[in-house]
């Protein structure tokens, strides 16, 4: 991810939505390809987030889907915080084989982690289409369609 300029805006806008000021930001982030949280007793897991997981968000707009791109820490005043980098789902008016259909949008936000419901397991299959998708070359991922799987369940 680069450290270019609209970079450090959407990261001083991040800040900004967890109640910082905003200010020029000398220190390099840090990246990673999963972050996990345990609970005090060093046991329990809370959370294990990795690149290209999806996930449910919560925003001023509601409850929402996204997929992580990129995970970061950054200092601040000699702490360090952590950001993830998603693109939103959006949903569409196609259902397929009774699920509902999402399209994933281009553009990347940078959030704090606290948005990431930890309590919510969300999965969400590519909507391969006949042309492209099914071919020895992988998945067309110029489609942006993918179906929100609702008979995913985990057995306890």
């Amino acid at each position: 991810m680069p450290n270019d300029f609209a970079f450090r805006r959407e990261l001083a806008l991040a800040y900004q939505d967890m109640g910082y000021e905003i200010t020029f930001f000398e220190n390099p982030c840090q990246h990673y390809e999963l972050a996990s949280s345990v609970d005090d007793d060093g046991i329990n897991m809370q959370y294990r987030l990795h690149v290209g997981d999806a996930i449910t968000i919560f925003s001023k707009e509601g409850r929402g889907f996204a997929i992580v791109r990129s995970i970061f820490s950054h200092e601040k005043n000699n702490q360090h915080f952590a950001f993830i980098v998603i693109n939103r789902f959006e949903i569409t008016n196609l259902t397929k084989l009774g699920c509902p259909v999402y399209r994933l949008q281009d553009t990347r936000q940078i959030c704090s982690m606290s948005i990431v419901d930890t309590n919510s397991t969300v999965h969400f299959i590519h909507c391969c289409n006949d042309g492209g998708c099914n071919t020895s070359s992988g998945h067309d991922f110029g489609n942006n369609l993918y179906m929100r799987n609702i008979y995913f369940f985990k057995a306890i």
